[in-house]
């Protein structure tokens, strides 16, 4: 009997080692992919309905450009676009990326990612701030 008790005690520690090795070994990128690929996947499932890009000058009043209006939606897709569908039957496309879950490049400029993407799947807002310029663009879900 005290031979098996041992050899389950060996066995147990055998198994708490492996597992612990095992998740030693994901390292912080791994974990910041993961977190990415959800946000993608966040983006990518639905359609997007209303788009608005505001860029703010100091002193100027604030432009205001719908991307997505009355009619119309967005669909991010893998080939790294988000196309426009227009309500004429035409197509518009943007390139973007997220090389994390906490910025996106679109259409050639770097964004903040405002929200938590993956607690919030209804909304999210992209900010730029550079040489006194702040554009933000909203995506909107409905």
């Amino acid at each position: 009997m005290r031979g098996l008790i041992l050899t389950f005690k060996n066995w147990m520690f055998l198994l708490v080692g492996v597992l612990t090795l095992g998740l030693a070994s994901c390292s912080e990128e791994t974990v910041d992919n993961i977190e990415r690929d959800t946000a993608q996947n966040i983006i990518r499932a639905n359609k997007w309905f209303d788009v608005v890009k505001t860029t703010s000058i100091a002193g100027q009043a604030d432009v205001t450009e719908v991307l997505v209006g009355e009619g119309e939606n967005m669909e991010f897709k893998s080939n790294g676009f988000a196309y426009v569908y227009l309500s004429g039957g035409g197509t518009e496309s943007y390139p973007y990326d997220m090389p994390t879950s906490k910025k996106m490049n679109f259409d050639g400029k770097e964004y903040d990612i405002q929200e938590n993407i993956i607690q919030t799947v209804t909304k999210f807002t992209l900010k730029n701030s550079s040489n006194g310029i702040t554009t933000t663009i909203t995506f909107k879900r409905r």
